[in-house]
């Protein structure tokens, strides 16, 4: 009994060791990724922990991410109108530079109210924490 109490008490101190703590943990769960917007904008989004789970948008309009990818050198978001989901409100498709660490590709946006109103053109999206 004694010796499996030692055991347990190692395998705790080394899952103890071996967790990340503090403003590390902090850090790799809170990376940002900064995108200009036409218009002079800035759209950051907080990258989520989980994958499989979408970030929070805010645009000129209430929107929703429905697609969110940011791995592998790759970057893709799509949002909708929160009470039209047929609605495509942005799209950003990106690979990363690594010669400068940024996300550059395309950005689509329709920031238009009751009438479509598309813009697109390259965008540089960063990442940051």
């Amino acid at each position: 009994m004694t010796s499996l109490r030692s055991v347990s008490a190692v395998l705790t101190l080394a899952l103890l060791a071996f967790a990340p703590q503090g403003a590390e943990a902090a850090t790799k769960s809170h990376q940002t990724i900064t995108c200009p917007l036409p218009g002079g904008e800035t759209l950051t989004f907080v990258k989520p922990v989980k994958l499989g789970d979408l970030p929070k948008i805010e645009l000129d309009y209430p929107s929703k991410v429905t697609l969110f990818s940011f791995r592998d050198g790759n970057f893709l978001t799509v949002a909708v109108d929160e009470s039209d989901s047929s609605r495509v409100r942005l799209v950003i498709s990106a690979q990363l530079n690594k010669a400068t660490g940024a996300y550059d590709g395309q950005l689509v946006i329709d920031s238009g109210g009751h009438e479509l109103q598309l813009d697109n053109g390259p965008v540089r999206c960063k990442t940051g924490s």
